[in-house]
């Protein structure tokens, strides 16, 4: 590996040690491929590098990188105390949720090399202000399976936005949130909606809406509609339809649209592997194909139960340039902070 990756890995992990806020957990609402971790520490006592330090029977010390992954989570719970006491008495001190994570992918791609990306994921769960507000840090972007790593053809400028989040207290099948935030060159507002329906014993349909307008990016519409079926105790199909509208789209497409279709297995505790494919395209001049791939994803703990690896081996295929196809490969390293 190359060793510039490597050293912003490093710096990364580094610069977490100051962030006082976490993430939200990504999980499968049949399926939990990512399990966090829960992290013992006494937060009714002041904070103290002492209280991080583990040491084995014989009193020796057991590692620096546990000792900082243990200071990194009491600040983020001690963050999310301390914002949960604006809104009233603290009564339980352990209600208080922050969650981090931070990410970083290396992407090859062939006559492309090498390419490096880090992003954090962070929230804030407060449970005095639960009616109220949330905090959330993302570098998601309002589009096509945001989560996704782009293919060759998209033009993801993704950019690490903080955002007060409201969960409107409303007795409904359908779950609200509203969002106010900015990042480095817009202010956004956005409204999300989405609605579960069971069709069987081991079948949901779930559709997502959402809406969002910046002063820059003006308004964008992104709604999504899929369906999960459990085949058995460990494997989920999951087929997945979305619908993409921007204002201000740079070229004259109309809409874009996605098709996912994918069979997720969870093969141990840490441990999950994905398959399937993904077509997108657009609507016009006419409805037609822009690009397809092909992708197995790999996902991880290794050496700690907050530390994971992504391996992510894809074939692409850009409709728009001679159909060529060429291959795409991620490694991704994922740190969990937070209790």
């Amino acid at each position: 590996m190359n060793a510039r990756y490597i050293k912003g890995l490093s710096i990364t992990l580094c610069v977490a040690v100051s962030i006082n806020v976490s993430a939200e957990e990504a999980t499968s609402p049949i399926v939990n491929v990512n399990t966090e971790p829960t992290i013992a520490v006494d937060v009714t006592s002041p904070p103290r590098s002492s209280d991080c330090i583990q040491r084995d029977d014989e009193g020796h010390f057991l590692g620096w990188i546990d000792s900082q992954h243990c200071l990194v989570s009491y600040r983020a719970t001690q963050t999310a105390q301390w914002l949960d006491s604006l809104f009233g008495q603290v009564e339980n001190n352990q209600d208080s949720i922050g969650r981090i994570r931070i990410i970083n992918d290396v992407t090859w791609l062939e006559s492309s090399g090498l390419t490096d990306k880090i992003r954090i994921r962070a929230s804030v769960k407060l449970p005095n202000a639960k009616r109220r507000f949330r905090l959330v840090i993302s570098d998601e972007e309002d589009s096509l399976y945001a989560n996704q790593q782009t293919t060759p053809t998209s033009k993801n400028n993704e950019k690490t936005s903080a955002a007060i989040r409201w969960l409107p207290n409303v007795v409904s099948r359908v779950k609200y949130s509203i969002d106010i935030g900015a990042h480095s060159t817009d202010v956004f507002t956005r409204f999300r909606a989405q609605r579960d329906w069971r069709i069987s014993d081991n079948s949901i349909f779930r559709f997502n809406e959402t809406l969002r307008y910046g002063l820059k990016t003006e308004l964008k519409s992104v709604s999504q509609g899929e369906v999960e079926r459990l085949l058995n105790d460990k494997t989920v199909l999951r087929l997945s339809t979305a619908l993409q509208y921007w204002q201000n789209e740079p070229q004259a497409i109309g809409l874009r649209w996605s098709q996912d279709n994918s069979i997720l297995h969870k093969i141990g505790a840490q441990k999950s592997l994905a398959y399937g494919v993904t077509i997108e395209g657009v609507q016009q001049p006419s409805w037609q194909v822009s690009s397809d791939r092909l992708f197995v994803l790999y996902r991880q703990s290794f050496w700690r139960s907050w530390l994971y690896y992504e391996l992510e081996p894809q074939l692409v295929r850009d409709w728009t340039t001679g159909k060529d196809v060429k291959s795409l490969f991620v490694f991704r390293i994922e740190a969990n902070f937070g209790n």
